[in-house]
């Protein structure tokens, strides 16, 4: 069998969905920021997203909410502001 990648880093459906990628503000309310199509995708908006801003981030898939939430790692955004 070839090495070729594989999606298996990524939950079994989960790259053939819509995320609603949602801010979390200071005061604990939340706003919708995008919608993306795909896990691959959700990573790399919400890797952009928080660099961007010390708030939180977090997607889930509003048609099945019995999927977990997705939240990032958090991401040293503010250093990487601060050195430049």
């Amino acid at each position: 069998m070839a090495n070729f990648p594989s999606p298996q880093k990524y939950p079994l459906g989960s790259l053939n969905r819509d995320y609603d990628i949602f801010e979390q503000l200071p005061d604990g309310s939340t706003i919708w920021r995008a919608c993306v199509f795909g896990m691959k995708n959700v990573e790399l908006k919400l890797l952009e997203m928080a660099r961007e801003t010390n708030n939180k981030f977090f997607a889930l898939n509003l048609q099945d909410r019995s999927l977990p939430i997705i939240r990032p790692f958090k991401s040293n955004g503010s250093e990487e502001r601060k050195a430049s």
